[in-house]
């Protein structure tokens, strides 16, 4: 084993033995309150610990080189110096267990099936204004509301196409949502983005843990739009 290799399992090691002898509570992604590493972070923590630190910050500087070349930025809207800054990507990622993420999957969809919901009722019926369970101010006072696609639908009861989330840990391990987003999928250019420089710069750690892959949304997301244009371009032809 390297000096590297040995430097980084006394930062492990250091930080087990501090994290048994906290006392304070908090959720630790890593390791249980004995200093247990998680099942499913134990391969990526022993990949770490085999790469040393010398190997990880030079991976870190490529990683990102492979960000700027590909001039990945963002952003910060009303602050004067807040355009195209560069996107910053940690090389440590954020593990799930499978059972974890489960749980935080069959949430979202729920959150998704009832924007659905109201994105469907605000636009036909109104039973939730009507009875009171939306103030009508809220609607109507509101920007993103389009008056001129009043009972407008496209084919298929699912009429939000695409949601995503902004999701935080809380200290009790549950995961919050932040923010719900309906509005264009710009996030998933970062989502792709990261994945595709993680792939390039650590090959070895997306090829030996189990990395779901992603390429199965864009791809939805791209059948789902190439229906909707033809499903569209039917009505409007039958229309005249």
């Amino acid at each position: 084993m390297n000096e590297n290799a040995l430097i980084s399992q006394d930062m492990i090691a250091s930080y087990l033995a501090e994290r048994t002898k906290n006392n304070t509570p908090f959720f630790d992604e890593l390791a249980a309150s004995d200093g247990t590493i998680f099942p499913h972070w134990q391969k990526l923590v022993s990949s770490y610990n085999h790469m040393g630190n010398e190997k990880l910050d030079m991976r870190e500087r490529e990683l990102a080189n492979q960000l700027r070349e590909n001039g990945v930025t963002y952003n910060v809207y009303g602050d004067p110096d807040g355009m195209n800054r560069p996107w910053m990507l940690d090389p440590v990622p954020m593990v799930f267990s499978e059972e974890n993420w489960r749980t935080i999957e069959k949430g979202l969809l729920q959150r998704t099936s009832l924007l659905n919901l109201l994105l469907s009722d605000i636009y036909d019926k109104r039973e939730l204004i009507r009875s009171g369970h939306i103030p009508f101010e809220l609607i109507y006072n509101h920007n993103g509301f389009l008056r001129q696609m009043d009972k407008v639908k496209i084919p298929g009861e699912q009429q939000l196409i695409h949601y995503s989330a902004d999701l935080a840990r809380g200290p009790n391990g549950k995961m919050w949502v932040l923010h719900d987003r309906t509005d264009a999928p710009s996030g998933a250019g970062y989502t792709f983005e990261n994945r595709v420089a993680m792939t390039r710069i650590f090959p070895e750690l997306i090829r030996e843990n189990k990395i779901r892959r992603i390429t199965r949304y864009y791809q939805t997301l791209k059948n789902t739009l190439v229906d909707l244009a033809w499903q569209t371009r039917k009505i409007r032809a039958s229309s005249f």
